[in-house]
């Protein structure tokens, strides 16, 4: 009794679990990229890693948002690493990009001789993937070290692919198709960088790296830094005139008091035209997980271009905060939820919806993330909601929290027809789940 008192205690005290604040995916999401679909629908994809949830390593997860701010696992590139992958080489800093209708996702494989860039294709951005079954190209392929974390350039004439982790950045001629290296590498950035990610924009190739160990704990000092050119290939120069290739290098992205780490990043752009950066960062006050990796947690920024340089509020992660990205959508949907009482027993959820430019009439409910991935088990009824444009709705919604083998569970709050016409979700990510019920004891021998 006296635990339940404290637990109960505990909960009332508790501050609300409130979405639209960072991070974005959590527990990890290292190297995130991010893409669109032709639906609006937004995609990240992230590097393997073993999320300590007991169910091992994640071999590249993918996640799903229709805002930006709140996003849904919805599983892993690959049950398995391919087969050509060499024992124990897990695929790293995916690059998402589509080509004709097709999606190409490309990604490292680490080697300390002679790393690897392998491919992975789908017709739809959920997959299921086929892996290209060889490498795109390795090190010795080329010429050249560090060929890993990718990105490719496609404009409409050809593809290159920049590559590069602390042996030297370097753009790199593809074949038509982009399985094969087609050309002579160019050096474009020097040896103190990786992660390279181009944006262009008035007339500017922007080339944002990151330099400094990314997983070195709390005293990581992993940073983003930008330069542009006129070219793909470079020169980048810095605000002072100074080439990445030889010492410059404008840092617009460093840790925080809170945030250790930021780096290897992707640029989105909303539907009101602002730029927003996606990237990774750990939280000094939790900074391993479970399997003992470094947790890297998704963030975004609001880019802001001055005079043709981008800046991000103060320099550091979440500095733009509490601008969200602007997406045009029939609802917006957030979720709040109050700390469950302990350890069994209905919680209520807040959903606030926010109609857009027109009329919205459609269904409000609560489900749970399936381990595998994506929606599991509906939790709160659908309720029927009609709003008029811009009306702004608060609706309680009451659930019986679900038993989880991992002791967490993900909230959604889903707004559409069904779960096949979602047009928007709030997630809050995290919550303590009552523990599940232990199985009988099969009864032996004689009673007493």
């Amino acid at each position: 009794m006296a635990a339940a008192i404290l637990g109960l205690l505990a909960a009332l005290i508790a501050p609300a679990q409130v979405a639209h604040a960072n991070p974005v995916v959590e527990p990890v999401a290292a190297d995130p990229s991010v893409l669109r679909a032709p639906d609006g629908t937004f995609y990240l994809y992230s590097t393997a890693d073993d999320w300590g949830d007991g169910r091992g390593m994640h071999t590249m997860g993918m996640f799903t948002s229709h805002d930006l701010v709140d996003w849904m696992y919805v599983g892993d590139v690959f049950d398995q690493p391919p087969a050509w992958h060499d024992p124990g080489k897990h695929p790293w800093a995916p690059s998402i990009h589509e080509f004709d209708g097709v999606y190409h996702l490309y990604y490292s494989l680490n080697d300390v001789s002679n790393p690897c860039i392998g491919l992975a294709t789908s017709p739809d951005p959920a997959g299921p993937w086929t892996d290209l079954g060889r490498p795109v190209f390795c090190a010795e392929d080329v010429g050249i070290e560090g060929t890993i974390d990718p990105f490719v350039w496609d404009d409409g004439t050809g593809k290159t692919m920049l590559v590069g982790n602390f042996k030297g950045v370097y753009a790199i001629p593809l074949s038509p198709d982009g399985t094969a290296p087609d050309g002579t590498p160019v050096k474009v950035a020097d040896e103190r960088f990786e992660g390279p990610f181009v944006v262009h924009r008035n007339g500017f190739y922007y080339l944002f790296v990151s330099a400094g160990n990314c997983c070195n704990g709390g005293n990581t000092a992993y940073r983003v830094i930008a330069g542009r050119s006129t070219s793909l290939t470079g020169p980048y120069l810095d605000r002072k005139g100074q080439d990445l290739g030889d010492g410059g290098g404008a840092l617009i992205l460093a840790g925080s008091d809170r945030w250790a780490g930021p780096g290897h990043n992707s640029v989105v752009t909303d539907d009101a035209g602002d730029d927003w950066i996606v990237y990774h960062a750990s939280p000094r006050r939790d900074i391993k997980l479970p399997s003992g990796a470094q947790r890297r947690e998704a963030l975004i920024d609001r880019i802001v271009w001055a005079d043709d340089w981008p800046d991000i509020g103060d320099g550091s992660p979440s500095s733009t905060r509490p601008q969200v990205p602007d997406i045009d959508l029939p609802v917006e949907v957030s979720l709040e939820i109050e700390a469950v009482p302990a350890p069994t027993g209905e919680a209520e959820a807040t959903v606030v919806l926010t109609a857009g430019d027109e009329p919205f009439s459609g269904r409000v409910w609560l489900g749970v993330g399936a381990p595998e991935g994506g929606l599991g088990a509906t939790v709160a009824d659908p309720i029927e909601v009609t709003l008029q444009p811009g009306e702004v709705r608060e609706e309680k919604l009451t659930f019986t929290p679900p038993a989880s083998s991992t002791g967490t569970y993900d909230l959604y709050a889903l707004a559409g027809t069904d779960a096949a016409d979602v047009v928007d979700f709030g997630a809050v990510h995290g919550l303590d789940a009552p523990p599940q019920p232990l199985a009988p004891v099969a009864q032996t021998g004689s009673a007493l």
